[in-house]
């Protein structure tokens, strides 16, 4: 194996052929499939979206710890509006997305009671745990890039299907479908871009490079793994 860096688009193309990989692609991901022909209980899209909502809110949340650790004003400038987003919807003009998740939970027919029965799931605490080591002691570059690339950038595709599927085959209202559909627009594409531009200045060589694909499969590995919650209910 060379021990010469790649560049980086060739570095992009490596990353994203590895997440579109059958062991960790979730657009193909059973449950989304699942959703994608209606199979799909209520119930098991509840659980997910709830389970989805317990690594999820901690995670954004360590958004402040990557802006602390930016070195770069422009790239700093994307962290703060992607918290912004998921804190109050300020891109999408909606509003904080465990509000958004709260709407759709409702519907689904898990009240509050519901919810504080579910404790975390492995699968779930597996990815909320990663993102707090990578995001908190890894360095930046590698904390960026698994949530911006291995997931933000991944999700608008996946929720995509999610959406489809849910508007061809349950009966929820457009408020009820917002906490999905914003995952799947283009203000989810827009937070994907912040990994590569911070691979092209802080992924440049072998070792850091090496670091950064471990980061990203690993993190891609856990969140498809993350789906199989879906099967405890």
């Amino acid at each position: 194996m060379s021990e010469q860096p790649v560049s980086n688009e060739i570095l992009v193309e490596q990353l994203e052929a590895a997440l579109l990989d059958d062991a960790r692609n979730r657009t193909r991901h059973p449950f989304i499939v699942a959703v994608k022909e209606g199979r799909a209980s209520k119930d098991q899209i509840a659980g997910w979206l709830h389970q989805f909502s317990m690594w999820a809110d901690p995670t954004n949340k360590l958004f402040g710890v990557l802006w602390a650790n930016c070195p770069d004003e422009d790239l700093r400038q994307g962290i703060l509006e992607n918290m912004l987003e998921e804190e109050y919807g300020e891109s999408s003009k909606t509003s904080g997305h465990m509000k958004l998740i709260d709407s759709t939970l409702t519907e689904l027919g898990w009240d509050q009671e519901r919810r504080a029965q579910d404790e975390i799931k492995l699968e779930s605490w597996l990815l909320r745990h990663w993102f707090e080591v990578v995001m908190c002691n890894r360095p930046f570059v590698e904390g960026l890039s698994a949530l911006s690339f291995a997931a933000e950038r991944i999700n608008p595709l996946v929720f995509a299907e999610l959406e489809q599927g849910l508007r061809d085959h349950y009966d929820l209202t457009e408020d009820g479908i917002m906490s999905i559909a914003v995952h799947a627009s283009d203000v989810e594409e827009e937070h994907g871009s912040l990994g590569p531009v911070a691979m092209s200045r802080y992924a440049t060589t072998k070792q850091a490079q090496d670091g950064l694909r471990f980061a990203v499969i690993h993190t891609g590995d856990l969140y498809y793994n993350q789906y199989n919650v879906w099967q405890h209910y």
